[in-house]
Order: structure tokens, then C-alpha cells, then sequence
């Protein structure tokens, strides 16, 4: 099962690095004057690459650096690139997070993997809200401010979201309508969908399950990810508890009594539910079940959850903050914004609500309109963003393994857990 951990947080950075520290404390100055702002990142993707070039044509004045740490492996030499190693991964948050607090960090900085919560604390990042409320040229309403606030740490926005996904899931409704199922998505738990996919499958067959090719390990990810306030807390660990004992015996409960299968198949028919979390608007076009909540372990939600595709953060020591801040509000740009490069979906409403417009007038399919809508409502309700500490998840996957095999019980984990997780948050 560890190995599956590691595939599967390899898979889950690897979608989630579009980018990632190391310049702050230089001299910013080069000979003929103008000014370098070094940007510190996993792996350049192609919407960053594409705003450096056309950000330094606008502001010559001004040069970009993207500091790689990684790139991604090429494999077979054939330009196709390879997952990165969890090992990698850890490697890099370790060597950003040493740079950033022994002042040596890139003025802006790819936050996405990194202990957010540690950076704040030290005071090593710029609370972007008070750039923003002082720069009379940054109009705040055009983009989701929703997903700004639910991005805050604390009162202040130190990693400024350039693109999102919805975490939603999708459900079989013609199977659902016909065994007479009804559950309001707002308020249900695990538990109701384990007890839903048990009453389809007295329809369906026991080979049936309620996700395909969904692994425990793949299952706490996701618990501990949507959960992870609750679990650390003011930089304080809280898995030596009941809530993080009942979602282990959660999961594990699921593939005891069939819900859930460890094996992989690639016949999908056989999923009642699918993880479809809403990543480019053009998933609306061709579903027809439309987009589910995800449910959650008490029943108690404070909106839709989301997850951050790309975050900036700017470093407090950074002699280059006026151009730092120029170049993130480049790619808030509507030009930037709109580039079929950015992955996820937009932080400008205008772009997205255009698209969408676009996309009910060419399918006229009534299915897809209330898919929409429904999207729509999502999209501007109250949201909840999805973020961790990956070497918490890390550990706590690796310690997981032995619950799932019965070598040991819930409560010697989870002490395990929070032994290991507190030794690493006071590093």
C-alpha cells in the first residue's frame, strides 16, 4: 500500500504542479538598470513560460527569472515527461522552505506544496490584501473573491490563486432515480454514501462499488486534505483523536463490507459515483449527471470545496516587490486568464461566464443547462479550500498501511501519526 501512496501523491503533484524560491535577499539590481524578479518553482508549465515572455515585452524594464527545481523527466526520449518521485518532492519543499527562512528565498514562490502555515507564522510572506487594497488599478470584484477569502490564512491572502478546480464528485442519477434514492448533496457524509452505494448495489450486482479504481490510501488523502484544519491546528497536530480514529475505521469499513475494492479495473461502467472534480468548463459540455458535493465526515460543510491549481506567494524580504506584484497581476490579466495554457479554471468570472454561455448555446441540451446553473451556483457560493502539508499526508499514509492490514489498531496509529507529525512541525 505505500507504494500506491507514493503513486498516487506523485500523480496528485504532478497535476497539481503547473509551478514553485530564490533571490529575495540578492541585489535585484542588474548593470543596466533594471530589475530581476526571480520566481522559484517545482517545473515551469507552458502558461507561465508564455506570461514571462510577453510580461518582459510589456516591462522591458523588468526581467523574469524562473528558478526550476526540478524539471520534469523526459522519458523513452521521445519529449513525453515522467511523474515526479515523492522523494523529489520532499527534496524540494525542504530546500525552498530552508532558502525562504534563512532569508534566501525567490521573490515569488510556488506555494502549492509548501507549509503555508509555517511561512506565516515566521513572517516570511507579503499579505497580498494590502497590495490589493492599495493599488487603485486592481479592480478585486472581476475574480472570484470567494475563492480569495476561502484562500486567506487567517485575515491575510498570503498565496495569491491564479486557477481552481471544484472538488466535486459525479453519481449515476438514472441509476439513483431508479432505486428511488434522494440525499441533499449539502449535508451528506461518508457514511450515507456508503449506505446509498450498499442500497444501488442490491440493484446493480456486488460488482458494483461506489468508485472504481479508488484505494484507501487515495481515500485518507482525500479525508485528511478536506479535513485538514481540523487535524492541525495552529501549527498543532490533532491525529491522536477520535475524529481522525473515526475516519480511518471510515475507510477501512467501506472495503470490509464491499463498497470499495483495492483493485484496479478498467471497466468504469461498474462505478456508481465518479471522483470528477470540475477542472476545465469543458467537462460541463458532455456531462449528464451532473456535478455532486462531495460528502464530508460530519455532515457539516462550509461550502463547496476547491483546490488552488497555482499559488504565488511573495517573500517579506523580496527588494523587487512593486515588480513582483506587477508581474502577479499580469497573470490575473484578462489576456493571461483567458490562455488555453492555464490549467484549472480561472479566477476571472467574466472569462468563465463567458465560456459557459458559449457552451449552453452550442449543446441546447436541457441537461446541460441545469448543469450550469448548477455550476454557476457553486461557483459563487461560499467555498472551502482544500490544502495540506504533503509531508503530513506523507506520514500519515505510511503509518495508514498497517491499520488496513489489521497489523495494527486505529489507536496505535493514529498516536504513531501524531508522534511523527509533531516532530516534523517543530522542525
Amino acid at each position: 500500500m505505500k507504494k500506491k501512496g507514493f503513486v498516487l501523491l506523485a500523480a496528485v503533484m504532478l497535476f497539481l504542479s503547473a509551478c514553485s524560491g530564490n533571490s529575495g535577499g540578492q541585489d535585484a539590481q542588474t548593470g543596466d538598470g533594471s530589475k530581476t524578479v526571480v520566481i522559484a518553482v517545482m517545473n515551469a508549465d507552458g502558461f507561465l513560460q508564455t506570461a514571462v515572455r510577453k510580461f518582459e515585452t510589456l516591462h522591458p524594464d523588468i526581467h523574469v527569472e524562473i528558478k526550476e527545481y526540478m524539471a520534469l523527466p523526459e522519458t523513452n526520449g521521445n519529449g513525453m515527461t515522467g511523474a515526479i518521485s515523492i522523494a523529489d518532492m520532499e527534496k524540494f519543499v525542504q530546500t525552498v522552505t530552508t532558502q525562504v527562512i534563512a532569508g534566501k528565498g525567490s521573490d515569488l514562490i510556488y506555494m502549492n506544496s509548501l507549509p503555508e502555515d509555517k511561512f506565516v507564522d515566521k513572517g516570511l510572506l507579503v499579505d497580498l490584501n494590502e497590495l490589493m487594497d492599495t493599488d487603485s488599478s486592481f479592480v478585486k470584484n472581476k475574480y472570484y473573491e470567494n475563492i480569495m477569502k476561502a484562500s486567506q490564512n487567517g485575515d491575510g491572502l498570503y498565496a495569491m490563486p491564479f486557477s481552481f478546480a471544484l472538488d466535486l464528485i459525479q453519481g449515476n442519477t438514472e441509476l439513483m432515480q431508479q432505486a428511488g434514492i434522494t440525499f441533499d448533496d449539502k449535508t451528506w457524509t461518508w457514511k450515507q454514501l456508503k449506505e446509498i452505494a450498499k442500497k444501488l448495489q442490491q440493484h446493480t450486482g456486488p460488482d458494483h462499488v461506489a468508485f472504481v479504481n479508488l484505494f484507501s490510501n487515495q481515500l485518507l488523502y482525500d479525508f485528511i486534505n478536506s479535513n485538514y484544519s481540523q487535524l492541525v491546528r495552529d501549527g498543532k497536530p490533532r491525529f491522536d483523536s477520535e475524529t481522525f480514529r473515526d475516519m480511518m475505521k471510515e475507510i477501512k469499513s467501506m472495503y470490509d463490507e464491499g463498497v470499495l475494492k483495492e483493485e484496479f479495473t478498467y471497466d468504469y461502467e461498474k462505478s456508481l459515483f465518479r471522483m470528477a472534480g470540475l477542472a476545465s468548463l469543458e467537462q460541463v459540455a458532455f456531462n449528464k449527471d451532473g456535478f455532486l458535493r462531495k460528502p464530508t465526515v460530519d455532515g457539516e460543510s462550509n461550502g463547496v470545496g476547491f483546490q488552488s491549481y497555482f499559488e504565488l506567494g511573495m517573500n517579506s524580504k523580496s527588494k523587487v516587490q512593486p515588480e513582483a506584484w506587477a508581474f502577479i497581476k499580469f497573470l490575473l490579466s484578462d489576456e493571461m486568464q483567458a490562455s488555453s495554457d492555464l490549467i484549472g479554471l480561472p479566477m476571472n468570472k467574466s472569462i468563465v461566464e463567458a465560456k459557459l454561455e458559449e457552451i449552453s448555446v452550442q449543446a441546447r441540451d436541457e441537461a446541460v443547462s441545469k448543469s450550469i446553473d448548477s455550476i454557476k451556483e457553486l461557483l459563487n457560493g461560499e467555498a472551502e479550500r482544500r490544502t495540506s502539508d504533503m509531508t503530513v499526508i506523507n506520514i500519515a499514509m505510511e503509518e495508514f498501511a498497517a491499520f488496513m492490514s489489521g497489523q495494527k489498531s486505529a489507536e496505535e496509529v493514529s498516536k504513531l501519526i501524531q508522534n511523527r507529525v509533531t516532530t516534523y512541525l517543530n522542525e
